[in-house]
């Protein structure tokens, strides 16, 4: 009877043990991710802007499988993974937006880039619309762009350019750091290619 008890104390106070060590937690912290915009040149310095073209952007379209905090992965071509613990800072569809806004600025040399909404008194020269297919990579791998998108002028729904981009950048080590700094990447050079476009036909003469 008493080793009876004993042997049943002993089975409480383990029960106990380990619930406590449960609720102590060994769930690792998350971490929290955002994408980077281009840095100047030091050639360029940090000189005023020296166009007047004005740029909207908007709609921009995103897969559901994005629209989550989580941050996205590929482990195969038609697997995803969902990482609970590496987390983007906001909404990725707002920091891509506003990635691009300051890349255009930059590259444009104007002030003038705003996205939808809009207020009535902001009236783009130029809008660009965009359909994003992929936006997402492989850790250790790559990072993948694939984007459908165009420019439409200012008194007109008809695109003046309508263009499919796919960029893919190298991921030089196995951690999401390098993932993000390679989807950073592929923004910039979506953009060079926007802007260079927007260049020929708005601001050169």
């Amino acid at each position: 009877m008493g080793n009876s008890r004993t042997y049943s104390g002993l089975m409480v106070g383990l029960l106990m043990v380990g619930l406590l060590t449960g609720c102590t937690g060994t769930t690792p912290p998350a971490v929290y991710y955002t994408l980077s915009p281009m840095e100047a040149a030091p050639s360029t310095g940090a000189s005023g802007a020296t166009t007047n073209l004005a740029v909207g952007i908007g709609p921009v379209k995103f897969p559901d499988e994005l629209d989550r905090a989580s941050v996205v992965t590929r482990s195969g071509s038609n697997r995803l993974e969902v990482n609970e613990f590496r987390r983007w800072g906001g909404s990725l569809e707002k920091n891509v937006i506003r990635v691009m806004e300051e890349n255009l600025a930059l590259l444009l040399k104007t002030d003038q880039v705003m996205a939808r909404p809009w207020e009535r008194y902001f009236q783009p020269d130029v809008r660009l619309a965009m359909d994003v297919r992929q936006f997402d990579g492989r850790l250790g791998k790559h990072a993948l762009l694939n984007v459908t998108w165009m420019l439409v002028g200012p008194d007109s729904d008809t695109p003046l350019v309508v263009r499919r981009t796919i960029i893919q950048e190298a991921v030089t080590e196995d951690s999401f750091d390098a993932l993000v700094e390679a989807q950073s990447r592929t923004l910039a050079a979506l953009c060079k290619e926007i802007g260079g476009i927007m260049s020929a036909r708005f601001i050169s003469p």
